[in-house]
């Protein structure tokens, strides 16, 4: 079978009827009704699951039987702890049978407990043994079974059994119990072929646990190894809830902050605005910086605000007195790049000073420098270095005391890796990397922001209607804060002088969503204006990411960083 042909699995551990349907109706292959998944419903760890709580199995069959049976397509298998002594087996499986469960499976495990206590409950018959007895008896009785395992002989010896499923368990999910894993995928994939060599191809074959936390992250694994599928548990019904109670109270927390905004607060251009902990931590972070005789990066998607951090920097720096130097890398071209960086040396057409030595006792803001090309990337390495110019066309090295700080709204690192951009130049330019994260991950500055902006396009304070309040924080912003400021302008406009209402903000709404250019379709738009648009369009589609719009284009990113000054679209 090609890999493209390759099933995939999903095994969803499910702890109350809503998940239960949720998993069922999103397609899952299997439902397995686990006592660690009621415990997570319940706001405690899987962990939890391995305490004397209560009686496991009884718990399993009365929130299964009362949530679960008889209204989800998939089969629905039920987790038994079998160390309990005085438990029969037998009796547990004809009554698993019974209920309507399509099969059993061996959780919580005594192959996920310490060697030494799983060792202990071996010598008393309590362990592994028992929960191959447990598999024994299902296949007897015409159920399925779902067995976890945690080595190459366990999985052996459960298919001897009788398992029809395999699942290989490279322990508890890290950050989901607050257990951390020193696994990276490629060694849990490594981990989990071992475990599943010689187990036949009749028998289905999943992983669960370890560093896979995403669906992104578990097909990664089915890819690199024999594995057919993921068991989700914490992954499903818990970190996503957890996460949409984080953004959703996030949301209405912010509503007070228009309230604690005053309209006596006035800031200057550069200021950052914001009370949420990245904001203030960047704050203390470029203030820390302020003096420091360092090179600093700062990196973010377009539109958050890296041009005004380098301002902030300079300006609360010795040399704030002196205007900085900015150099737009996207647009220095082959041809005279190197002479606008260094000047030029005497000649028939005289000297002149480049942009590195008019920064002399001041700073040197590299714009976007992930767009300086190789050669120009050569002529900044002295400089960058060592702290002199050498002019074109001459051999004279002179001093440059000047600060450098650069911005760049993709990942040097990256860039570096394929060469696009020197290594060396990237280790000296990032003495210390700030980043600026996205709007979308500081959603609770959004109400400060709006005023913000509004009193600084009209010198007045701006009202907003929760409604329209509420419209602003559920906009995803991947132009960040140059299009939240551009919306602010808007609804201040759509509202006549009057409240900011949800009719003024209707337009973030009902954005006309275009579809992709097409590969058959490189060519550029005839005209300037349809240029401008069909650029534009692809930006917002892309989240204002440069090279991924490039590629969606079919142009390079260096042409594409010549359009977007050309038109005016630059962050």
């Amino acid at each position: 079978m090609s890999t493209s042909e390759k099933p995939f699995l999903f095994a969803a551990v499910v702890g109350s009827g809503l998940t239960a349907k949720a998993a069922d109706k999103a397609g899952a292959d299997y439902l397995l009704a686990l006592n660690a998944g009621r415990f997570r419903v319940q706001g405690a760890s899987s962990l939890t699951s391995f305490l004397p709580v209560r009686s496991a199995n009884d718990w399993v069959i009365e929130f299964a039987e009362r949530e679960m049976l008889g209204r989800c397509d998939a089969p629905l298998t039920a987790g038994y702890s079998v160390s309990d002594p005085t438990l029969d087996i037998e009796n547990l499986v004809s009554r698993t049978r019974d209920l309507g469960f399509s099969g059993i499976c061996n959780f919580p495990s005594t192959t996920l407990l310490d060697g030494r206590i799983s060792e202990v409950l071996e010598q008393e018959g309590l362990g592994f043994a028992r929960e191959l007895d447990l598999v024994r008896l299902a296949s007897k009785a015409g159920l399925t079974s779902f067995a976890y395992v945690r080595t190459n002989q366990q999985a052996r010896r459960m298919v001897d059994a009788g398992a029809t499923a395999i699942c290989v368990n490279v322990g508890f999910t890290s950050g989901a119990t607050g257990v951390s894993t020193h696994l990276t995928l490629d060694t849990a994939a490594r981990l989990i072929d071992r475990v599943l060599e010689g187990v036949p191809a009749t028998v289905d074959k999943l992983c669960h646990g370890g560093p896979i936390t995403s669906p992104e992250e578990a097909l990664a694994v089915t890819r690199i190894c024999r594995v057919e599928g993921f068991v989700a548990g914490s992954t499903l019904d818990r970190l996503p809830v957890e996460q949409t109670l984080n953004e959703v109270t996030r949301g209405f927390t912010a509503i007070p902050a228009l309230a604690r905004s005053s309209s006596s607060s006035e800031s200057s251009g550069h200021d950052l605005v914001g009370s949420s902990h990245a904001m203030q931590h960047i704050r203390a972070d470029l203030n820390d910086l302020a003096h420091a005789d360092i090179p600093v990066l700062l990196v973010g998607e377009t539109g958050t605000g890296k041009s005004r951090a380098a301002l902030h920097l300079h300006e609360s720096g010795p040399a704030a007195r002196r205007q900085p130097v900015v150099v737009d890398c996207p647009a220095l071209t082959s041809e005279d790049g190197a002479t606008y960086l260094l000047g030029r040396g005497g000649g028939s057409s005289g000297s002149q000073r480049g942009a590195l030595e008019q920064a002399a006792g001041s700073t040197v803001i590299l714009d976007e420098v992930s767009a300086l090309a190789l050669d120009h990337q050569g002529k900044l390495m002295k400089f960058a270095d060592e702290r002199v110019v050498q002019r074109v066309g001459d051999h004279t090295l002179r001093d440059v005391s000047a600060r450098i700080i650069s911005t760049t709204c993709e990942q040097l690192d990256e860039i570096a890796e394929t060469g696009a951009f020197r290594r060396d130049l990237f280790y000296r330019l990032s003495g210390h990397e700030v980043i600026l994260p996205p709007l979308r991950e500081r959603v609770d500055d959004i109400p400060e922001l709006a005023l913000h902006l509004g009193r600084k396009q009209t010198g007045m304070e701006p009202k907003f209607s929760n409604a329209a309040l509420r419209a602003l924080l559920e906009h995803p912003w991947p132009g960040n804060v140059r299009e939240l400021g551009f919306a602010v302008q808007r609804a201040i406009r759509n509202a006549n002088g009057g409240t900011i209402d949800l009719r003024a903000v209707e337009f973030l709404r009902s954005k006309p969503q275009t579809a992709p250019a097409t590969p058959e379709e490189p060519a550029l738009p005839a005209t300037a204006k349809s240029e401008k648009v069909w650029i534009a369009e692809a930006l917002a589609r892309n989240g204002f990411r440069r090279g991924q719009t490039a590629a969606e284009l079919g142009i390079t990113t260096r042409t594409l960083y010549n359009k977007i000054k050309k038109h005016g679209l630059q962050t």
